[in-house]
Parts: C-alpha cells; structure tokens; sequence
C-alpha cells in the first residue's frame, strides 16, 4: 500500500512540475507581416484593431480596398474574423458564427498576421518559466 502511494505521490509531482509558469516580458503588435511565435515564448493575442470599418458586412479577402467592410487576420495562415454579432452570413458568402472573442493563445511555432496594412493585433509575448 506504502508502495502505491509513493508512487502516485511521484506521478502527481512530476505532471505538477512538467508546465512551466509565464512571465510578462513585452507586449507586440502585429500587422501584415507575419510573425512567428518564438520558442520559449506564448502569446495572448488581446485585441484586433481594423481601420475605417463602418459596417459588418464581410468580403473575401485579400482586398483592403474595401474599408467600409471586415477584414480577417491570419493564425498559421487560415482566415479568422473578430466577430461579435449574431450568426449570419455576408453578401459574399461567408458563413459566420458568434463567439471568436479574445484572448487567443498561440504556442511556439504558430503564425499570424493581419490581412491590411493598417490592421494590426495587440499581443502579450509571455515567457515560459520553469
């Protein structure tokens, strides 16, 4: 019985010390370039801000000419929209879903980047502490 606990008591302490805790170490934005996460590194992307959007009518991408229209950003190169209203779809056909709310995290490794120059995303760049 001495055995099993032991045993367990090593289990338990080793997953509790196998994550890392994080540490604030600067925060980043992001526009049309895009941008890695590094190793060591988690980002919790908090915000997306799009310039000259007035209505939430959607349109594919990759245009920026059409300021009056959302624009996505890109994670790992697929689109995502900041959506905050009730289910619909736009006149261009995109299908949309409520709750992409903020924050997203990205683990090393994973891309993104807005689709317009005068988009951009506000980023806290944690590190990963043991």
């Amino acid at each position: 019985m001495q055995t099993k606990i032991f045993i367990l008591f090593i289990l338990f302490a080793t997953v509790g010390t196998a994550q890392g805790n994080l540490q604030f170490n600067q925060v980043v934005k992001v526009n049309n370039a895009t941008q890695t996460v590094p190793v060591g590194k988690i980002w919790k992307v908090e915000s997306y801000m799009q310039a000259y959007t007035s209505i939430s009518e959607f349109t594919e991408y990759p245009t920026c000419n059409f300021q009056d229209r959302q624009h996505p950003f890109l994670i790992n190169g697929k689109p995502y929209y900041q959506i905050n209203g009730s289910p619909g779809h736009g006149s261009s056909g995109i299908f949309m879903a409520v709750g992409n709310l903020f924050p997203l995290w990205l683990k090393p490794g994973e891309t993104v980047q807005t689709t317009c120059p005068d988009n951009f995303l506000s980023i806290i760049e944690f590190n990963v502490v043991p």
